[in-house]
């Protein structure tokens, strides 16, 4: 259950219509979401068993304010996911990401499949399909964080998603690799 905080502002209403529309996509796969929601931001969590794995998915948004002594700051506001994805293979590791440093370090056949700043880290080999497939959802969702290690996978979007069954579908289909 989310718990809403109202008041009378369209920061509200907007967070209010995000949050309820999450949670009806969540609901037609009986996945129940908690949470709280006001004009400032909201934070849902869901937690979906699926094939022996656990999705955990965590919806957020936040304001930051700063010190504007003289000269008046904006806040900042953030918004993204994390999807936590436990129980696959703790055989494989792999980690996407961004970074110029560690893409010095990736061989020029990975280089040439995904665009700068990203990188890819893998400890086995995979076919090149697999590899173009993984970019392709990389690039689509907007991921910035892909990491696998000890069987859990981690994924984080800097952005809103309107759909978390397309997004759960998508990382369905990438790891189905690593069971």
């Amino acid at each position: 259950m989310i718990n809403f905080e109202p008041t009378h502002s369209p920061f509200f209403t907007a967070n209010k219509n995000y949050c309820e529309s999450i949670e009806s996509k969540l609901k037609t796969i009986h996945v129940d979401c908690f949470g709280w929601c006001n004009s400032y931001g909201y934070k849902i969590e869901a937690t979906l068993k699926k094939n022996n794995l656990t999705y955990s998915i965590k919806f957020h948004k936040y304001q930051s304010t700063q010190n504007g002594m003289i000269i008046p700051v904006n806040s900042h506001e953030y918004e993204g996911i994390e999807l936590l994805v436990k129980g696959l293979n703790k055989r494989c590791s792999a980690t996407i990401g961004k970074s110029a440093l560690r893409r010095l370090f990736m061989s020029k056949v990975l280089k040439e499949k995904i665009p700068s700043p990203y990188f890819v880290k893998l400890n086995y080999p995979a076919d090149a399909n697999f590899i173009d497939d993984l970019v392709k959802k990389i690039l689509n969702n907007n991921i910035s964080t892909f990491k696998l290690s000890n069987g859990t996978l981690i994924c984080k979007i800097h952005t809103a998603i309107t759909d978390p069954l397309d997004l759960i579908a998508n990382i369905e289909k990438t790891i189905k690799n690593w069971e």
